[in-house]
């Protein structure tokens, strides 16, 4: 069986999506016409979506690895497999990527999946051990393209390329349209699909010019005015400005997650589900967050430090007002900073109101040592926690469920007597650790 003959409106619907955008309905028609696509659009766009459903008909439901899809970043892979899961289609999908033990992901081949997401690095491990063949391949995707070769993957895809013999049709996705294509993409006849200038949302940009060494203070006087219920995400340039601000943050006692490349992979997906779930409003990153992590709502760019490069820039304001919706970018710059030539006007200053309290989020984390592979799923950690007399349905707030661990967010002035009440309770007849992710 085909993944054709299932409805294209079912799959909308389990996505919770009512129709496709423009950019969306291009790149389905013109997949249909053309073997190799180039496809250009800004972050936000719905792009996974539009490669999803432009191969998913040529999947069959039982023939091993059919379609690759590389992503340069582990939180973008994870973030594909999900659209994937939400699309509940009859097919296995799997996902690839360093930062937890080879031996979990070769097992999951052991039933080979339909799909396969990974990053570069991580595919080229398995082809080389032979934990898959790669010979029953006909579509085969770059995600975040541009991406990939800024991170040096370069000679891991072309590697991964090839081992793919049987390869009919590919779909190079970026951000970017000044991308130099190297040859062993074979895409000298590709067609093109180019809304990479269109307008996502309605951006205002400002700017606040503080005195030499005093940014800190700046930040706390921006992050002062962010209400209950809305976010930031404080953009710097190095992972060490991250450490500064975050020890800044802990002296004022602020709640907060980071975001870099040197955290481990259980620590990154912590902070960016804290974040997500709003038991933090602010996550202080690098430019790894301007693209390919899952964040569906962003009132708040900050930067923190400039980009030296105008698509840097324009990456992290596109985390905000995406798919029509309104944002807002500000710039921190001291009085010795100059504007970067890329911006052709200055941004209008922001006003800051004097003596605002920095409010507490609504939300704290819950963690709970049992997951997926323990056969717990949120319908039972929804029942567990509704369990006490005290919890009402609206104290909860989003669960995620990984393989062998759940986070649940629950509200800041239940979670003492929740946490209280939940010790050696069982979950499902088994007994599970549970207690505040940190």
């Amino acid at each position: 069986m085909t993944i054709s003959k299932i409805n294209q409106g079912d799959i909308l619907n389990n996505l919770g999506i009512e129709s496709l955008n423009k950019m969306q309905e291009s790149t389905i028609v013109a997949s249909k016409n053309n073997e190799n696509l180039l496809l250009l659009a800004p972050t936000g766009s719905g792009k996974t979506i539009a490669y999803l459903l432009s191969f998913l008909p040529k999947i069959e439901s039982k023939y091993g690895v059919q379609a690759l899809i590389l992503a340069p970043t582990r939180e973008l892979v994870l973030q594909i497999e999900t659209v994937l899961k939400q699309m509940k289609l009859p097919i296995k999908v799997n996902a690839s990527y360093g930062g937890h033990p080879f031996s979990i992901e070769r097992k999951n081949f052991s039933t080979p999946p339909a799909i396969l997401v990974g990053t570069p690095g991580r595919i080229q491990d398995h082809i080389e051990r032979k934990t898959f063949d790669p010979t029953a391949i006909s579509q085969l995707v770059f995600d975040e393209f541009d991406k990939s070769l800024e991170f040096g993957f370069s000679s891991q895809m072309e590697f991964i390329v090839s081992q793919l013999p049987n390869v009919k049709n590919q779909i190079l996705v970026s951000a970017t349209q000044n991308i130099e294509i190297p040859k062993y993409l074979n895409l000298h006849e590709s067609h093109t699909i180019n809304f990479s200038k269109e307008s996502m949302g309605s951006l205002s940009l400002y700017q606040i010019i503080v005195p030499k060494d005093e940014k800190p203070e700046g930040l706390l006087q921006i992050l002062s005015g962010i209400q209950q219920g809305e976010n930031a995400i404080v953009f710097v340039n190095h992972r060490d400005a991250c450490e500064r601000i975050a020890e800044h943050m802990d002296y004022f006692r602020m709640e907060y997650s980071m975001f870099h490349g040197g955290l481990k992979q259980e620590q990154r997906e912590l902070q960016l589900t804290k974040f997500r779930n709003g038991s933090t409003q602010v996550l202080i990153a690098t430019d790894i967050a301007a693209r390919g992590i899952d964040i569906p709502k962003l009132d708040y760019v900050i930067h923190y430090q400039i980009p030296p490069q105008e698509n840097s820039f324009l990456h992290r304001n596109g985390r905000t007002a995406r798919m029509k919706a309104s944002g807002t970018s500000i710039i921190i710059r001291t009085t010795l900073d100059n504007l970067p030539s890329y911006l052709p006007d200055e941004p209008k200053l922001l006003e800051i109101k004097k003596d605002q309290q920095i409010v507490k989020p609504e939300w704290v984390t819950f963690y709970i040592a049992k997951g997926k592979k323990d056969k717990i799923n949120k319908i039972d950690l929804v029942g567990f926690f509704l369990q006490f007399d005290f919890m009402k349905k609206d104290d909860l707030g989003l669960i995620e469920v990984k393989d062998y661990s759940a986070y649940v967010a629950i509200k800041r002035d239940k979670s003492n007597a929740l946490l209280k009440a939940s010790q050696k309770k069982k979950i499902k007849n088994k007994t599970t650790r549970i207690g505040l992710a940190n």
